[in-house]
């Protein structure tokens, strides 16, 4: 896919995804109530295909993953695959999941790889696929404590990784964030600071980042919600190059499987959206919180465009500085803010074990059984900031935007103002009062 439609469909389509991750049961789970199992899961002690979240639609797991791949894959011949990188393995109490970061080889046909605990592999290979896209999927089997995976059963294989275990749902966190990789040269300090500390008043506790570049003034930010516990950082160190915006499904992917069992609920976002509840008098936790029809796959927010019209800072400077580049609907020194038609559609989805293929939006596939709930723009919305001045998106988009009705003043809701300004200042002057970058 060329840049600019890849562009096109992420504005289109891939605006943003709040993703719901819970268990799942053979029955239907009252989200608000779910608690954590008291099922132990071992390595070595229980059958997977005992479980009965292991059958889906009554086949057996990687049969029914079979029938979809060969469905997606129809006529066409899987792709050629030299080698595969590997991202993270992680263990579920019915499968091992290994995210992966080599590009273009979605449906590739590839192969799980088993080592015990002192390194030596357990034969035979198991056949699978790189589906959904970034991920394979492997049957478990007794003594496993490495995986990794090779192009063909008796080859040479990507250094072996080790099993995260995720086989107990413990729910260390109610929710979570999963940001699309950080990259591009405009610095992002003060909207890292504003996201984070936007989305804890909206009951988050967590926040998972994926960075393939930032610069070193923004990272003492980053690296300071680290340092007390809020946010885990992961760095992309990758052989095989692409287009920056292509690592984005890569980053979702991985903290699809990263949050399952760990969050109950988990936000996919770019740096760039807030989402935010309307009418609705409550936090998005507290309208979560309230979801009762345990069918419901996911929950659709429509868009509003807020144009972004120059350059974020590049230092901080001092408490009035967080102030004009926030917020204020009389200061346009950064924001330019805009209520543009809500044309394009966002979601809430629950992913964990519900559904198996997360575009940067919607869905492409879902287990049997469940929806998706469109959210009325008077319950709730994403504010969406528009960079004029990247891709040349104000000369390319702006008329198109313009000519499809009129635009209006808005601002960030009066409730949660000041509480979120006070927020950004104090972790803002925390880091930068007294910072000193390092010379080399």
């Amino acid at each position: 896919m060329d840049p600019k439609s890849f562009r096109i469909s992420l504005i289109a389509v891939f605006i943003f995804t709040l993703v719901i991750l819970y268990s799942f049961n053979a029955t239907p789970i009252n989200l608000p109530t779910q608690s954590s199992s008291n099922v132990v899961v071992t390595r070595d002690s229980l059958n997977p295909k005992e479980f009965p979240n292991y059958k889906i639609d009554g086949m057996d797991r990687f049969e029914w993953y079979t029938k979809k791949w060969k469905e997606e894959l129809k006529n066409e011949k899987p792709p050629e695959v030299e080698e595969v990188t590997l991202l993270r393995a992680y263990e579920f109490d019915v499968e091992y999941s290994i995210s992966i970061t080599t590009p273009n080889k979605y449906k590739a046909i590839v192969y799980c790889r088993y080592f015990g605990k002192n390194g030596t592999e357990m034969l035979p290979a198991f056949q699978s696929y790189n589906f959904p896209e970034f991920v394979v999927n492997c049957q478990k089997r007794k003594g496993t404590h490495r995986l990794s995976v090779s192009t063909q059963a008796n080859n040479s294989y990507t250094y072996p990784i080790e099993l995260i275990d995720r086989t107990q749902k413990v729910y260390d966190h109610e929710f979570s964030f999963c940001m699309s990789n950080i990259y591009g040269k405009e610095p992002k300090w003060l909207q890292l600071s504003e996201i984070i500390e936007h989305y804890k008043l909206q009951g988050m506790t967590h926040f998972y980042f994926y960075v393939f570049h930032i610069d070193e003034y923004s990272n003492a930010l980053l690296q300071d919600y680290v340092r007390t516990g809020e946010a885990t950082v992961t760095h992309f160190l990758e052989r095989n190059d692409r287009e920056l915006l292509h690592w984005q499904i890569v980053a979702f992917r991985d903290c699809t499987l990263r949050t399952r069992h760990v969050s109950k609920w988990s936000l996919f976002s770019d740096i760039d959206e807030r989402l935010l509840m309307t009418k609705y008098p409550g936090t998005i936790l507290d309208y979560l919180r309230e979801v009762k029809d345990d069918s419901v796959a996911g929950i659709q927010f429509r868009q509003q465009w807020i144009m972004k019209t120059e350059f974020l800072p590049e230092k901080y400077e001092g408490d009035k500085q967080v102030k004009i580049c926030i917020f204020s609907k009389r200061n346009f020194k950064v924001f330019r803010l805009m209520n543009g038609l809500r044309l394009f559609v966002g979601t809430i989805l629950p992913l964990s074990d519900h559904q198996d293929t997360l575009s940067n939006a919607l869905p492409s596939m879902m287990y049997p059984g469940y929806h998706i709930h469109e959210l009325k723009p008077e319950e709730g919305l994403v504010r969406h900031y528009r960079d004029l001045q990247m891709w040349n998106w104000g000369k390319t988009w702006l008329k198109e935007i313009v000519a499809m009705g009129p635009m209006s003043m808005t601002d960030y809701p009066a409730k949660y103002q000041k509480n979120l300004t006070d927020a950004v200042k104090t972790r803002t002057k925390y880091v930068y009062e007294n910072y000193h970058p390092r010379e080399e």
